[in-house]
């Protein structure tokens, strides 16, 4: 069996002029799980990265751990296969959407900047209404579209790998979330509400051989926990 690790990135700079690019905090946790994957003796056979700084930032940091141990990774390859989709557009395509369904939404809207909670609340709304499919829009790409491009992008990773291989793939939350989902055949919406649940520099495992993938582990951050407790456990 061939193992296939799906890693999330370290946490981005919310809040800044460049989101693309991992925090100090981001950092350090990529540092940590690179940390983890030398303990345990874990080899890569080839690295895999999406075309996100963040991303491979993360890839990165992990690649200086293993150089400091006097050992090497695979040079990556990348594919915009692994890419996050742009929540961004999907918030200004269906936010007005929902807003003339219900004029309430408003106020969870005007505070989502400067509000956590109201920010997850709108997040989490648009985010589900936009899996359900409900609305086709010529200009937004649609969340069948992006699960099915990254189902291709992995499909096309396990072919290119020998038997018996070791595979870190460094992605974001989305994409992880939609292998999850097509491997338990989950639907649409129960699929993306996964990728909420994600921590930054968590890791899931699939299994695979012969044309056939299950599912190992998901969302582990023991690591994380285990060097700073809920200090490096974040999720955005």
């Amino acid at each position: 069996m061939s193992t296939l690790y799906l890693i999330r990135h370290g946490q981005a700079s919310f809040g800044t002029s460049d989101y693309d690019a991992l925090s100090d905090r981001g950092r350090h946790q990529a540092r940590v799980l690179g940390g983890f994957f030398l303990k345990t003796g874990i080899r890569f056979d080839a690295c895999w990265s999406g075309t996100l700084n963040r991303q491979q930032q993360t890839l990165g940091e992990v690649r200086d751990t293993y150089l400091d141990a006097g050992l090497d990774l695979p040079l990556p390859a990348e594919t915009a296969a692994l890419d996050e989709y742009d929540y961004e557009a999907v918030l200004r395509a269906l936010i007005p959407v929902i807003e003339k369904e219900d004029p309430a939404f408003i106020c969870d809207v005007n505070g989502m900047l400067s509000d956590r909670q109201a920010f997850q609340k709108v997040f989490g709304r648009v985010m589900t209404r936009w899996a359900s499919g409900r609305d086709s829009m010529d200009d937004l790409l649609s969340w069948s579209s992006f699960a099915a491009g990254v189902t291709t992008g992995i499909r096309d990773i396990i072919e290119r790998s020998a038997r018996g291989s070791q595979i870190a793939v460094f992605t974001s939350g989305g994409p992880i979330a939609a292998s999850v989902g097509r491997v338990l055949g989950l639907d649409a919406e129960k699929t993306i509400s996964l990728s909420w649940q994600l921590v930054n520099a968590s890791l899931t495992r699939f299994k695979f051989s012969d044309g056939r993938i299950s599912l190992a582990t998901f969302n582990e951050q023991g690591h994380l926990e285990g060097q700073g407790g809920n200090s490096l456990v974040t999720y955005r």
